[in-house]
């Protein structure tokens, strides 16, 4: 059996990855560190998965480190139980990364290379002082993190997207040959508990008054698609609003990887299955279409990336509230997107048909940017003659621009159009 989450029980209980050493004895203990620590969880993960869940003593899985490297730990100095421990600190934390994984002003780390590392804090991007040894290192820590979580990561299968549910993380690894300059790590963070709308309005992402209009909105029955650039905070807004919908709505979270972690009762949440993860593979689109038959209120999709935006219009156009983000330039392009996704799942239907469904069955717009809602357009249908969708504009950031797009006016809430907007 893989392993996946219970990872995490270790990792409370021995600690965390001591501070890298510096020169050439600690980056060369540093790797013999991290070898041991793949070798092991290579070879022996259904080992390491009982001792994390408690069911097996750890000292099967100290009798396996010391065999691994007995002549090299007396090479360094170590005493046995300080080589256990900074194994145990190395295969169950997050190394060098483990502090900021734990600050939650932090969202994002991204490290292009064993020495050049990023994060977000608030939606700004900044340099961060990390660095591992060196490359070979810094490889061995990537495959870790893949193979502790469930994934496979190797020369046939050079890219892998696994989540540490436990601590709530989005992770993407990718190593040559994908990669021509080394190994690479994305980390998404996701808070243990959501912000609510008016947290979220202290915080900037929410102009003046919007969070009770996004309440209303919330218990409306509406079907809201969120949509914005990558890490513009779409899924921060959306976990936020599906806390602020009526208790008794019931709802059934479907994703490719977990990330909304609904706070609200009568929720199921339910992910893919991978391939690597043994027994029949399940789609996301088998998730959304299997909910077809169950007795919900509404489908939280969240990440729209495929052919899954078919299905996610087919519940919608069913008379199902539906809910997702999806990466769009602006509000008036978001639909284009959805059907340009869903055209290749939609066997019989032609384009046309698509635009019908979406424009029938999507109620409303947000488009955010940087972390802030800059935009909310309710959609008015689908426009045959025209071939184009027709909106209303609800709310726009009055410190924004507004964008000009392609022909055609969209009107503001009172019905006058703004002529100065093309949508």
């Amino acid at each position: 059996m893989p392993v996946v989450t219970s990872h995490h029980a270790l990792a409370e209980r021995f600690g965390r990855l001591a501070p890298q050493e510096t020169g050439p004895d600690g980056a060369g203990m540093t790797a013999l560190v991290s070898a041991i620590s793949v070798s092991i969880l290579t070879d022996s993960p259904d080992l390491v998965a009982e001792v994390a869940a408690g069911r097996m003593e750890r000292g099967t899985l100290e009798s396996l480190i010391l065999k691994q490297a007995e002549g090299e730990r007396l090479r360094f100095g170590l005493y046995r139980e300080e080589l256990v421990r900074r194994v145990l600190d190395f295969m169950f934390g997050y190394g060098p990364l483990q502090e900021l994984v734990e600050d939650d002003a932090v969202s994002d780390i991204d490290g292009t290379r064993f020495d050049e590392f990023s994060v977000k804090r608030n939606g700004e991007r900044s340099r961060v002082d990390v660095r591992f040894p060196d490359e070979k290192t810094f490889d061995a820590y990537c495959r870790l993190v893949v193979i502790r979580n469930g994934g496979i990561l190797n020369e046939n299968d050079s890219h892998c997207r696994v989540t540490d549910e436990a601590r709530r993380l989005r992770i993407n690894v990718a190593i040559p040959p994908r990669n021509v300059d080394g190994p690479s790590i994305s980390v998404r963070k996701h808070r243990r508990e959501a912000f609510s709308l008016e947290e979220l309005s202290v915080a900037g992402m929410l102009a003046e008054g919007l969070s009770g209009r996004l309440r209303d909105l919330a218990g409306s029955g509406r079907t809201v698609l969120f949509c914005g650039r990558g890490a513009a905070g779409k899924t921060t807004l959306l976990r936020a609003f599906v806390k602020a919908m009526p208790e008794m709505e019931r709802v059934l979270v479907a994703e490719s990887d977990s990330e909304i972690f609904p706070d609200k009762p009568f929720c199921i949440q339910q992910r893919i299955k991978k391939k690597n993860e043994g027994g029949r593979p399940v789609t996301l689109r088998d998730l959304v279409s299997d909910g077809l038959t169950m007795s919900l209120d509404t489908y939280c999709i969240g990440e729209i990336v495929g052919d899954e935006a078919y299905e996610f219009l087919r519940a919608a156009f069913s008379g199902h509230r539906c809910l997702a983000t999806v990466h769009a330039e602006r509000a008036s392009d978001a639909l284009d997107r959805l059907v340009s996704l869903a055209r290749p799942g939609a066997s019989g239907d032609g384009e046309r048909t698509l635009k019908r469904i979406a424009g029938g069955s999507v109620d409303d717009v947000l488009f955010l940017e940087r972390y802030r809602l800059v935009e909310w357009l309710a959609v008015e249908g689908f426009d045959d003659g025209g071939e184009r969708f027709r909106f209303r504009r609800v709310w726009q950031d009055a410190g924004r621009e507004r964008p000009r797009t392609a022909p055609g006016e969209v009107p503001d809430e009172a019905g006058t159009p703004d002529r100065g907007v093309r949508a």
